[in-house]
């Protein structure tokens, strides 16, 4: 009986000897995975029991918004396959400042309610909204806003021209010099990121009307002078100084000078031109000069002394028909 009773503790404890080696056998072989990560596969051998720990041990860094399938707490078995989804990295350029999402594929506005921004009624969003994101994305945000400013300005007098006989052609005279008058608008300006990019008039009247300028000008062209009576295109005053023969001896135009020969600027007076100087007499346009620009001309004398005796004056030029 004693014999029966120890032969059976010790079958016993040899089974549960071979459970408990065989036990500690299988926990001592290494399994092998596949490891899906940043488009490579990667065939690992682990004795770790959680996938977690078998992506740490194969130096795959993950990011707190990596996706891994099956999770990082799930039992590691023979052959099983972990895939790791790398978060996108989104760049928010928004409010003068660059901030940084990391998330799995979704769209424009889920990422922006990750970042926390909130977005006014006029403000614009690049991509759009609804643009679902699979890879890494920028995205810009433009605060619009508008404001409402009430604006004064000037309105110019108008100009009005009246005929006067009196004058020489080429004169006027302001009888009246008017005056400005006011208006007023309200705009609507539209701002992006503080900088203006839009106007729009809401409402524009007139405070003030103008008053006109009068200006008369001048339609007589004919003159009586020295018993001659001429016609002319237009009279002009200009600063005339006097040049004498120590200028050289040809013109510009290839005229050799002597009195009655003018130097002038051809835009305001044509070379060529037949003219009536007062004071001096008529002359032709034949030269220019450097220094003759505008309403000045140069007028030829044959000695220095009359030169000097003229000088410079200002003076009235009648460009004749």
């Amino acid at each position: 009986m004693v014999s029966t009773n120890k032969r059976w503790v010790q079958l016993v404890f040899a089974s549960c000897l071979a459970g408990a080696m065989a036990l500690v056998s299988l926990a001592c072989a290494k399994q092998e995975v596949v490891i899906k990560v940043d488009g490579k596969v990667i065939r690992h051998q682990t004795l770790q029991h959680l996938v977690g720990s078998v992506l740490q041990e194969a130096g795959v860094v993950l990011q707190p918004a990596d996706v891994v399938e099956p999770s990082r707490g799930f039992l590691v078995r023979n052959g099983l396959e972990i895939v790791v989804h790398r978060a996108l990295k989104v760049e928010i350029q928004v409010d003068g400042e660059k901030r940084v999402v990391f998330t799995q594929p979704t769209s424009v506005q889920k990422v922006l309610e990750m970042a926390g921004i909130h977005l006014g009624r006029q403000d614009q969003v690049d991509p759009p909204l609804d643009r679902f994101l699979r890879e890494d994305a920028l995205v810009k945000v433009t605060r619009v806003t508008e404001e409402i400013v009430t604006e004064k300005y000037f309105l110019p007098a108008p100009v009005e021209r009246r005929p006067d006989p009196s004058l020489e052609r080429g004169c006027s005279r302001v009888l009246n010099s008017g005056e400005p008058g006011e208006g007023e608008r309200v705009v609507k300006v539209v701002y992006a990121d503080g900088k203006e990019i839009k106007r729009v008039v809401i409402q524009d009247r007139v405070v003030r009307p103008p008053k006109s300028k009068v200006v008369a000008y001048g339609t007589l062209d004919t003159i009586s002078r020295g018993g001659q009576t001429f016609k002319f295109r237009q009279m002009i005053e200009v600063v005339a100084t006097a040049y004498g023969p120590s200028v050289g001896k040809y013109t510009a135009t290839g005229h050799r000078v002597q009195r009655g020969i003018v130097a002038v600027d051809p835009r305001v007076i044509p070379l060529g031109s037949r003219l009536y100087i007062e004071g001096y007499g008529f002359a032709r346009a034949l030269d220019v000069g450097s220094s003759i620009r505008g309403n000045r001309i140069d007028v030829f004398f044959e000695s220095e002394a009359t030169c000097r005796k003229w000088g410079r004056r200002r003076v009235k030029v009648y460009i004749l028909e």
